[in-house]
Parts: structure tokens; C-alpha cells; sequence
């Protein structure tokens, strides 16, 4: 509350936070940005101070803090490295629609004209954060006063979670974070919420009634589901849609395992790298629903009109966003709502003719019978077959366990061969696909949910980018298991160059094991299937962090699991 005296900025900026239900702040202090972390002690009982060990590691636990929660995941450091390293969670939360605040400075001393040392104004000779951040965030406020700062944490907040979720940052000078409030002064503060609650945007009726129809009345109908679904927390809602409706679910690259593998009528992943059979359906389809996606070229094949023909197809998109109907393909019929909202009143509204359902059916049995599942799945060898390594997650990793990926041919081959049968228990980078995301994502998953343990699954190249994730996980004792695929290899960089263009993609045969133990986790290298499993089932069950480093075959390559275009040679 601000008093007749005035509230220290970083006490108003904590009360901000606090009463927004926000749980956990990440970061470096550093700079100005000590007094915001000084004023979180006094919302101590509420929120939890989480000191990262590097910016790019606090930026993107923030990421995966807004992504499970719906609540901006927050993260505060000193300019010149939150825009920097702290650039890496912020852009795949731009790319992913992720809420998240970012709270710094501009270390300007009073002279940010002189441009004195760390100084990010953008004054001659310095930095320009701002101009900086304001290119992967929706919004980003500048304060000069103590008010404007705290009013700024207020609207960061409100931006990162209205619409289309996002970044937002706020930037502290120094008479900003220094003095107190006035509340003599503009703008004026409330002492609370912006907005105490917000109802979804509702689709209209009309618009209910005719996507209702278009799912009774195509003969092969497709519903897409994008990443709309994990921002909704949709998942029961897509599964008895699909369900009702009698039409088979394909997920974007985004929204893996936004509908369970085994569901009935689940049609697997798009994107290069995901199930041939998701694109015959698409290729079948008639009519094309699609849920909470933009159809990023990513997801079809670089707009291949093999798979997605818009000229011969009915396109109905949902998105809460409007700016994001009609992007990449004309649509009939662009419906900007809440998913959650328009999923609760579409669900009742469908009815499909048994005869129709019966057909639909046949023609997805048919599709899911033509795939087949590699030998190399079921096969004990020395290294290990990165698929294999996925195959016995599968059998040992319980069905209901999270997990998050990082970048790579790791991620290749686990997107693809992964057996998901818990709704949105995934997690992987989607806006950016930046090595080195996985390891901080499941260290804050294990924050959000400390009664789970995550399973961290990563390749050499990105875990040599994450080692500090280490020092963390021990600090805070979390339930979490790093897997380590060690090809000695970028491996996805070599399959783009091959043999006869090598370069930079050697990596040295670092045990990561040893490393680990020296953190102080309990650790195992293993280079057989039969150990891996058993590393995995007693991790499973350990208390505290522990790592699996499995030396893997570098000589499986992505193409093995790459969807073929017509067009492709």
C-alpha cells in the first residue's frame, strides 16, 4: 500500500508482483536491479527469490514459469545482460507466446548523457536496452520516477497476459528505483490489480454453429491443434472434441503432446521431423480446423500444397489473437476467441452421423496401420541408437512424467519417437529451438511442481551450454533427471553438411558424469541400453538431482525420421 511517506519503489514493485499471484522471481541482481531483489524480502511469504546462476539461465526458467502457470514468469538482472543473455528466454517467449516480465536498469549514475560505465540508455556511447528489448517484447515501459516503475511492473504484467501472451519488460533509471513513491504525483496508484479479473473473449454463436457444422458435414475433416491448446490448458476439451466429432487431431510442432499418442483418435505431430501419417491426413483432408496455431511454415513443410492445398480445402481458424487469421493461408472462416472459451461451447454443439464416423475411422485405421516402427527401437547396441535411448524413456520413464527437451538431433529423434500419453506433461523449445533450453526449463518445472520429478533430455552440444544448471539443481535439492545423449557430435549440423564438408561440429569425449558428481549429484555413464534403464528406473524414484550421461551412435542421422515432400529429392 502506499503511505502518506511513500513506498520504496522496490517495495511497491514487490507488492506488484506479490498481489499479481505471482509466485517466483529468477534472476542475477545486479545493478539498479539490487533494490528490486531488496524489496522482495519484504514479500518473502509470497514470493520466492530464486538467484540463477547466469542470466540466460534466469530467462529461461521465467519462460517455462509463465508456460506452466499462465502467469508472467518473471525474471530481474542488470541491463546490459538481461538484453543480452537474458535475450535467449525472452525471444523464444516471443516466438511461443509465453507471458513473462523482465524487470532492469540502465546503470546511467544520474549522467546518462557521459554514458558512464554499464550505462544502457542509448545515449551517445551507450547501449540502448530499450531499443533493444522493445524487439522481442510486446511492451516495454521506461520509468524515471518511482511511480512510473511501479505503475510499469503494473502494465508489463497486464501486456504479458492479455491477448496473445508475451514478454514485457520494464527499465529502471536511477531516481526510478532509488526514492519513493508520491502519491502527490502521476501516475497515480491504486494499490492494486490493474484489472481484477477478465473475461475471456467469446466466440460468436453464429460462428459456433457453423464450425459445428463444418465438423458434421466434411466427409474427411482434420483438426489441427497448435501450441493455442497449452496456453488454454485445453487438453480435456481437444480430447472429447475430438472424441464428438469424430475427426482425427494433428498437433503442430508447438503443441506436441497436447493430445495423448494412445487417444483414439490422435493423429500424431506435424513439422519435418513428425509423423508421415500426419500429413496424409492433411493431404485427405476436406476441411481443415485449425485450433490456436498460425500455421508457421515450420509445421507444413514450408507451405507445401502437397499436404495443404488452401485452394482445394475449407480452412476455419481459431486464435485469440485476430492478427494471426489468415497469415499463412486464406481461411473461410477466422473465429478470434478464447480456445478454452469457444472448446466449452463447441464441444456440446457437434454431432456427427454414425455412418460418416464409421468412414472417418476407417480412413485414420488405415493411415495409423501404414506406419512403421524402426527395428533399431527394440535393438541393444554399443553406443546406443539415439532412438533407442528414446524407446526405453518409453518403457521406464512413468506415463504421467514431465519432460523437456533441448535442440538437436536429441530432440529430433525424441519428438518423433517419444510415446506421450499424459496431455501436456512435453515441454520443448518452439519459437527459437535454442540449444541449451531444456536443463533451466526442467529446473523450473520442478519449482512450479515440487512434487513431480522432470526428466531432462539433452545432447552433449546443449548440455555444454548448461553446466551451471547444475550448481542449481544441487542448491535447491530438485527432482530432477538430466539425460545426456553423448555423440561427441552436433549432430544435426553434421547432417546438413556431411562427410565431405565437416567443420566445427567435433566435440572433445567430455565426461559429463564425473562433472556432475563434482557438483555434487549422483551421476552415471552408461553405453548400453540395459544400464540406461536401470540408471533411469532408480533415478525415477531418487531424492534430489541426478545425471545420465549414454554414449550414443553419431551415425544416426535426422534424415531417418524426416517427413518426405513429393517435391524433395
Amino acid at each position: 500500500m502506499v503511505t502518506s511517506g511513500g513506498t520504496p519503489a522496490g517495495i511497491g514493485i514487490a507488492e506488484v508482483l506479490a498481489d499479481a499471484g505471482i509466485t517466483h522471481v529468477f534472476g542475477v541482481p545486479g545493478g539498479y536491479t539490487i533494490k528490486v531483489f531488496d524489496g522482495l524480502r519484504t514479500v518473502a511469504d509470497r514470493v520466492r527469490s530464486v538467484r540463477a546462476a547466469h542470466e540466460h539461465q534466469a530467462s529461461v526458467m521465467a519462460e517455462m514459469y509463465g508456460r506452466l502457470t499462465g502467469l508472467p514468469g518473471v525474471f530481474s538482472g542488470q541491463g546490459p545482460f538481461v538484453a543480452s543473455s537474458g535475450g535467449f528466454g525472452l525471444m523464444e517467449g516471443h516466438a511461443s507466446g509465453t507471458p513473462m516480465v523482465a524487470i532492469t536498469d540502465t546503470t546511467d549514475h544520474g549522467i546518462p548523457q557521459h554514458a558512464p560505465t554499464q550505462s544502457t540508455t542509448g545515449d551517445h556511447g551507450s547501449v540502448d536496452v530499450p531499443r533493444i528489448l522493445s524487439a522481442m517484447t510486446k511492451y516495454v515501459g521506461v520509468a524515471t520516477t518511482p511511480n512510473e516503475a511501479v505503475h510499469a511492473v503494473e502494465l508489463a504484467v497486464h501486456h504479458a497476459t492479455s491477448g496473445r501472451p508475451g514478454p514485457a519488460a520494464v527499465v529502471l533509471r536511477l531516481d526510478a528505483i532509488f526514492r519513493r513513491t508520491d502519491e502527490s504525483r502521476h501516475p497515480r496508484l491504486y494499490g492494486r490489480p490493474r484489472v481484477g479479473s477478465a473475461a475471456p473473449p467469446r466466440p460468436d454463436a453464429s460462428a459456433v454453429q457453423a464450425l459445428a457444422d463444418v465438423l458434421a458435414t466434411a466427409r474427411r475433416p482434420v483438426i489441427v491443434a497448435g501450441n493455442g491448446v497449452h496456453q488454454a490448458r485445453a487438453y480435456k476439451q481437444l480430447a472429447a472434441l475430438a472424441r464428438r466429432a469424430a475427426t482425427p487431431v494433428v498437433t503442430t510442432a508447438k503443441a506436441r503432446g497436447a493430445i495423448a499418442d494412445d487417444h483414439p483418435w490422435a493423429g500424431g505431430p506435424l513439422s519435418p521431423f513428425g509423423w508421415q501419417g500426419a500429413f496424409e491426413l492433411l493431404a485427405r483432408a476436406d476441411a481443415v480446423v485449425v485450433l490456436g496455431s498460425r500455421l508457421n511454415p515450420h509445421d507444413t513443410l514450408v507451405e507445401s500444397p502437397t499436404w495443404l492445398d488452401a485452394d482445394h480445402r475449407r480452412l476455419i481458424q481459431v486464435d485469440i489473437e485476430a492478427t494471426n487469421l489468415g497469415v499463412s493461408f486464406p481461411v473461410e472462416l477466422g473465429i478470434c476467441a478464447d480456445l478454452g472459451a469457444l472448446l466449452d461451447e463447441l464441444v456440446p454443439a457437434v454431432g456427427v452421423d454414425e455412418d460418416l464416423a464409421v468412414d472417418r475411422w476407417s480412413d485414420l485405421a488405415e493411415i495409423k496401420a501404414s506406419r512403421d516402427e524402426p527395428a533399431v527401437l527394440h535393438q541393444s547396441a554399443r553406443p546406443v541408437p539415439p532412438q533407442r535411448v528414446v524407446q526405453v524413456v518409453n518403457e521406464v520413464w512413468p506415463p504421467e512424467g514431465r519432460i523437456t527437451l533441448d535442440a538437436g538431433n536429441n530432440r529430433i529423434f525424441a519428438f518423433h519417437h517419444l510415446n506421450i500419453r499424459t496431455p501436456g506433461r512435453l515441454h520443448l523449445p518452439g519459437g527459437q529451438l535454442g540449444m541449451g533450453w531444456g536443463p533451466p526449463a526442467a529446473l523450473a518445472a520442478a519449482m512450479v511442481h515440487p512434487g513431480e520429478r522432470v526428466l531432462s533430455i539433452s545432447g552433449d552440444g546443449g548440455f555444454l551450454m548448461s553446466l551451471h544448471n547444475l550448481a542449481t539443481a544441487v542448491e535447491h535439492d530438485l527432482q530432477v533427471t538430466f539425460l545426456v545423449l553423448n555423440n561427441r557430435l552436433l549432430g544435426n549440423v553434421y547432417d546438413f553438411q556431411g562427410p565431405d564438408r565437416r567443420s566445427a561440429v567435433d566435440i572433445g569425449d567430455h565426461d559429463f558424469a564425473a562433472v556432475a558428481r563434482s557438483f555434487g549429484l549422483d551421476a552415471h555413464r552408461v553405453d548400453d541400453d540395459g544400464a540406461l534403464a536401470e540408471a533411469l528406473a532408480e533415478s525415477s524414484a531418487a531424492d534430489g538431482p541426478t545425471l545420465i550421461e549414454v554414449v550414443t551412435d553419431p551415425d544416426q542421422s535426422s534424415d531417418l525420421v524426416r517427413v518426405r515432400d513429393s517435391r524433395s529429392p
